[in-house]
């Protein structure tokens, strides 16, 4: 019975939050929902957080609360709606400003003890009380636990929420726990690459379910679906921008983070990978609209119990009771008397021609199938890298966003060769410092190996040994297109400063 027990303190903390929550104040009528008021303001306040909206001062929240009531069809005056604001930031008197206490049993201990808490504290960084600021709110480990507490709520509120959870994880120097939630990102995107995938599938094989109710219902315009999608890239920002950070922690965390960080840019490939196959499928329902209309013509909206039933034989009856024997005879006759006209015939085949179209955009998202490994042409690699680096030993940096500006033909040259790739995803993860080595080139690290040799083809690189090449991530600028299946994030290459 050890195991089942093991953890009661813990496990009792979670739950003692959960059902205080809006409880031990008066609000009147109001008492019977304040439970359900006080959660949907916390999720109200986490989701300001997940993007970044600083607007969770105690005027935000009186006025979020207001809305909630508003939106739950129920009534209050302003003093209630203030009780209620000040009964999830404090416990009794706001005066006092107290934290919520219960005792709970502690196992280990073997007696009750005192549990402190909070919902919601002072988010020191967003208030700016140096600059006079008013108090802006943040969410609680407690809170977060409650809003984390099933997976049903990200179901609810979708992939920016485990976003989120890692940046928390990540600003907390929680690398191992974060890398798990990466994990957990990861299979997430995977799952709405996977979902994307069917719904390309089953609208070249039906184009007729775009019109339905339930389709229509939740469709994005292209510019909500792109400002998704831009939003949940500034959060990948976010986490990215901490991983400069990695310097100040021990041994033992740095490459814990760093490890972390290379999970992290699979996720955000994946990621960059959904947003193109998302947009590409409305662009797809968009065409099929536009362009291909006669695949609707022939699509019928009359059913039998409405349109006959309902509206013609039980409204107007029938002249003769055999006519009824005639309308049910083609339902139940063992033989189909009926022809498929030619007409429908060559829709149809339209229809497969359309998919067929098609084809190609859809196996470009194509996460299993990898194309063969090209053959690596090394003079060409240091043709192209050796730009790089003469900007890096006279400017003391390299922009990505250099490669958009390139001639047609320079672009193919540096998408021909999949270690240029890789090698750019290498110095964009993680920093190295520039050093020769004497002949022996094997097992060395593939940016070393670059190096050493653009030293053999130009001896004014020596220059840049012992130099520390690290990356950081232009906020400013967009994703660069080489071309139309390749993207990278606007990162630039720089030589770290000398102390």
């Amino acid at each position: 019975m050890a195991g089942v027990s093991s953890g009661l303190h813990d496990r009792l903390k979670k739950t003692s939050a959960i059902s205080q929550l809006g409880k031990g104040f008066d609000i009147g009528e109001l008492n019977n929902y304040s439970h359900e008021i006080s959660l949907y303001l916390l999720l109200k306040v986490f989701r300001r957080e997940i993007n970044n909206n600083k607007n969770r001062s105690k005027n935000d929240l009186i006025e979020m609360t207001g809305n909630i009531i508003n939106e739950m069809k129920l009534e209050a005056s302003q003093g209630q709606i203030r009780r209620l604001v000040d009964g999830v930031l404090y416990s009794g008197d706001p005066k006092r400003q107290a934290p919520f206490s219960v005792m709970l049993y502690d196992e280990n201990l073997r007696a009750h003890r005192e549990f402190k808490f909070r919902y919601l504290v002072p988010d020191r960084e967003a208030s700016r009380w140096e600059e006079g600021g008013s108090t802006v709110y943040r969410l609680t480990e407690t809170a977060q636990e409650i809003i984390f507490i099933t997976r049903e709520v990200l179901e609810e509120f979708g992939f920016d929420l485990e976003q989120f959870y890692t940046l928390q994880l990540i600003k907390n120097g929680n690398f191992s726990e974060a890398k798990d939630s990466v994990s957990n990102l990861i299979a997430r995107v995977r799952n709405l690459i996977k979902k994307e995938k069917d719904r390309t599938e089953d609208i070249l094989r039906n184009p007729s379910l775009i019109f339905s109710a339930k389709e229509e219902s939740k469709r994005m315009s292209e510019g909500e679906l792109k400002e998704q999608f831009k939003e949940e890239k500034k959060v990948f920002e976010d986490m990215f921008s901490w991983q400069d950070r990695l310097e100040k922690f021990p041994t033992k965390k740095k490459k814990e983070g760093k490890l972390l960080f290379e999970e992290l840019e699979r996720a955000r490939k994946l990621h960059d990978k959904l947003a193109e196959l998302a947009i590409s499928n409305l662009s797809l329902e968009m065409e099929i609209r536009a362009d291909s209309p006669e695949l609707f013509w022939k699509t019928s909206n009359l059913s039998y119990k409405k349109d006959f039933w309902q509206n013609l034989i039980l409204k107007k009856g029938l002249p003769d009771i055999k006519l009824f024997t005639d309308l049910l005879d083609p339902l139940f006759s063992p033989k189909q008397e009926f022809i498929f006209p030619l007409d429908w015939a060559w829709a149809e085949q339209q229809l497969y021609t359309y998919i067929d179209d098609f084809i190609e955009k859809k196996e470009e998202f194509s996460e299993e199938e990898k194309p063969p490994e090209k053959e690596e042409n090394w003079d060409l690699i240091l043709e192209l890298w050796e730009e790089v680096f003469l900007q890096l030993k006279e400017e003391g940096k390299y922009p990505l966003k250099n490669l958009e500006n390139l001639s047609e033909e320079k672009k193919e040259k540096w998408l021909s060769q999949d270690k240029n790739i890789e090698l750019f995803m290498m110095f964009i993860i993680t920093e190295v410092e520039l050093e020769e080595v004497e002949k022996e080139f094997s097992g060395l690290d593939e940016r070393l190996l670059l190096y050493n040799r653009l030293i053999e083809k130009n001896k004014e690189f020596r220059e840049l040994e012992t130099k520390t090449v690290k990356s950081k991530l232009d906020n400013s600028q967009d994703l660069i297109n080489l071309d139309d299946n390749f993207r990278l994030s606007p990162y630039i290459i720089y030589l770290e400063e000398e102390k």
